[in-house]
C-alpha cells in the first residue's frame, strides 16, 4: 500500500503535502490515498493523470508486526501517482498493486507502491515539499 516513503531526508505519510513531478514541472499536492492498479483505467476515466512521486525508500506497516518495513527504491524508478486537481485542493493518489509472495513475507503486506521508470522525471524535487507555517506575529486579524 505504501505507508510512507522518504524524500529529500524527510518521511512522508497519507495526509501530508507531497512533491511530484507532472508535466516535467514539479508540483505539490496533499497525499489523500491510495488507486489499485487492478482499476487504473476507471481512474484514468475519472480524470485522474499520472504522475512520478521520486523518492529513495519506501515503506508498508507490516500486519504481522505493526511496524513499518523499509524497501530502497530500485535506481531510475519512482513511485506512480495518480494526479486530481478538480478540488480546491489538489490531491494524489499513489497507485497500488497486489505484492508477490515474496514481497508479502518480506514486507507482512499484501499490497505494493507501483514502482516504474518515470514518465517526467526521478530527480528528488529540489526544494522543501511542504510550506512554510504562517508565524503569528504575521497573520492579521479578521475583524
Amino acid at each position: 500500500m505504501c505507508a510512507s516513503f522518504e524524500a529529500n531526508g524527510k518521511q512522508w505519510r497519507p495526509g501530508r503535502i507531497i512533491g511530484v513531478w507532472s508535466e516535467g514541472l514539479a508540483q505539490r499536492a496533499v497525499w489523500s490515498g491510495f488507486a489499485r492498479s487492478e482499476i487504473l483505467s476507471w481512474w484514468m476515466d475519472k480524470g485522474f493523470v499520472p504522475v512520478d512521486v521520486p523518492a529513495v525508500r519506501f515503506a508498508e506497516r507490516s500486519r504481522r508486526e505493526g511496524r513499518l518495513v523499509w524497501g530502497d527504491m530500485p535506481p531510475g524508478l519512482v513511485i506512480r501517482g495518480l494526479w486530481d486537481a478538480t478540488g480546491s485542493i489538489p490531491q494524489v493518489l499513489i497507485v497500488t498493486r497486489q505484492a508477490t509472495s515474496g514481497e508479502e513475507e518480506s514486507f507482512g503486506h499484501e499490497r505494493m507502491p507501483m514502482l516504474v521508470p518515470p514518465l517526467f522525471s526521478a530527480e528528488l524535487l529540489p526544494e522543501a515539499l511542504e510550506p512554510e507555517p504562517v508565524s503569528r506575529d504575521r497573520q492579521m486579524e479578521l475583524f
